[in-house]
Order: C-alpha cells, then structure tokens, then sequence
C-alpha cells in the first residue's frame, strides 16, 4: 500500500511538472541554442562602453579616434548596427555608401528598397513583437528602425536582443533590445530605447519598422 501510494505520489507530481513547463513555455518566449550564441555575440561586442555618445568615433569598432571632433559626436546607434552587420556578413547600409552622420534614417529608407530585399531583409508585418523576439531568439539578425521625418534630425536603429521574452510584456513594453544611442544598452526594452521618438507607445507600430535578415543564420 506504501509503495503503491509513493507511486502514484510520484506520476502526480510528474503530471505537475509537464503542466508547469507547459505553461511556463507558452508564457515566454523561448531561447534556442542559436539565439544563445547569437546573444553571446552581442554582448561580446561591449556596445556599453564603446560607441559613446559624445564622442567620435570609428564606425566599425566603436573606438573613440578624433578627440577633438565636434561634429558626428552625438550618438551612434546606426554604426553600431553597421558595424556588427558586416562583422556578421550582412549587408545594410553603411559607410562610405553613407556618412555616419543621420544614418539612421537613411537605414530605415533603404531597408524598405529592392536592393535591401536582395540582401535577404524582410519587413515583418503582423504580430510585430511577438515575431520580431521569436526571431531574434532562433538567432536571426532583427532590427528595429524609425525614420525621423524630419530630415534634419536623427532617426534610431537597435537590434532585438535574444531574450527569454514574457509573452504579456509583449504589449506593455516591446521586445528587448541592445543599442547605441543615447544610453547604450545591452538590455532594454523597446518601450525605453525608442522613447526619445515616440510619442503615443499605442501607435509604436506604426512608427517603428521591423526587419530581419533570412540569410543571418
């Protein structure tokens, strides 16, 4: 009878334990083993203390070259997003095709071009958060891009950062990013990288685009 209640003690806590992981699995947004290398890439790349805003600096490695510069000094998310796309052997848009300066914007114009879909990028269009993290997380290279309709003044770029993303946080605060800008990041949510250019979060949609890259893995 002993044995008889441990075992059934023991296919109960079974049963919870596959329930548990079923639940947790459909709440997050799972991380595979490519999305770990692909986070292991970035966070390599130590966008945190290089890339600074305020100084000049070489577009490819984020090093500071001309200390005395006080022209394309301000921020640096477009070069940062170059430079880890050639490193990658992905092609956006980039020096000398373009100068650093306004960058951004000139990337989000171009990603919507047939020669960007040449290169393998891809627009994605419905459940924009949800996908755009599911990617990211199957190691695909993912950006986020806004293109300041003011000509004059700067647009954004960040990547999706591979992370094991809360499916409900989707809505509230966007996926994760990491980005060069105006405080770079390793982690930070959509909501905060992008709120220097969007006004209403509700219409973030329609402001941002997303692309990814189908030759990225």
């Amino acid at each position: 009878m002993y044995k008889k209640t441990l075992a059934k003690k023991g296919i109960l806590l079974f049963l919870f334990l596959g329930a548990f992981n079923i639940v947790y699995a459909q709440k997050n947004i799972p991380l595979d083993s490519a999305g770990k290398q692909l986070q292991g890439f970035y966070l390599a790349e130590n966008v945190e203390n290089l890339w600074l805003a305020g100084q000049h600096v070489n577009w490819e490695t984020g090093v500071p070259d001309k200390p005395f510069a006080t022209k394309s000094i301000k921020t640096h998310c477009s070069s940062f997003v170059a430079s880890v796309c050639k490193q990658k052997g992905i092609y956006i848009l980039r020096p000398p095709a373009h100068k650093t300066e306004l960058l951004a914007s000139a990337q989000y114009n171009w990603l919507f071009s047939t020669d960007a879909y040449q290169q393998g990028w891809r627009q994605i269009k419905d459940s924009i958060y949800k996908k755009a993290q599911e990617l990211a997380n199957r190691g695909y290279i993912v950006t986020a891009v806004y293109g300041n309709p003011n000509p004059k003044r700067p647009g954004h770029i960040a990547f999706i950062m591979p992370y094991e993303k809360e499916i409900d946080s989707l809505d509230e605060e966007g996926p994760t990013l990491i980005q060069a800008g105006a405080t770079n990041k390793n982690f930070v949510s959509l909501k905060n990288g992008f709120k220097h250019h969007i006004s209403d979060w509700n219409s973030a949609t329609q402001d941002i685009a997303f692309f990814y890259n189908v030759n990225s893995k």
